[in-house]
């Protein structure tokens, strides 16, 4: 089931919707990867960064943000965290489509999985933060027992 999961992530990180995908797109897209009570929590130092409950309050942050935000992101490493779990690491590349202001750098995703489906998924932007999210010890991936 881990590695089930990990290409689940895999997939839901490389097959995002165009960035002018209308609402109604980007929500049936995350029908596929989200239960419907799911939760997201995005860095919360990044502009305009909330909680969101629910695939269709996800749905309209992330079509907000894309309206926004031109960006990248690139998963390089994943990992299976017992059964339920995966950390990825990847790099984002994002510039502000009015204001032009750049972002880039790692970026970490935790995701929670149930029967193939995003409940939980929390984005941090140290390994410390990540691996504290999902209950291991450590400062490093390294230190928690994760090649980097």
């Amino acid at each position: 089931m881990s590695e089930h999961n990990i290409e689940i992530v895999r997939r839901y990180s490389q097959d995002t919707p165009a960035e002018t995908a209308p609402l109604d797109g980007v929500l049936e897209w995350m029908t596929e990867f989200w239960e419907s009570d799911g939760d997201y929590y995005p860095v919360r130092k990044f502009p305009e960064a909330r909680p969101c409950h629910g695939r269709e309050e996800i749905a309209h942050f992330f079509t907000e943000y894309r309206a926004t935000w031109h960006y990248r992101f690139v998963v390089e490493d994943a990992w299976s965290i017992a059964d339920d779990r995966v950390l990825t690491r990847g790099r984002i590349s994002a510039q502000g489509r009015s204001s032009g202001a750049a972002l880039e750098g790692e970026l970490y995703h935790c995701f929670w999985l149930r029967h193939g489906r995003f409940i939980r998924v929390e984005d941090h932007l140290t390994a410390k933060g990540a691996l504290y999210a999902l209950g291991l010890s450590g400062d490093t991936l390294e230190a928690a027992g994760l090649k980097g």
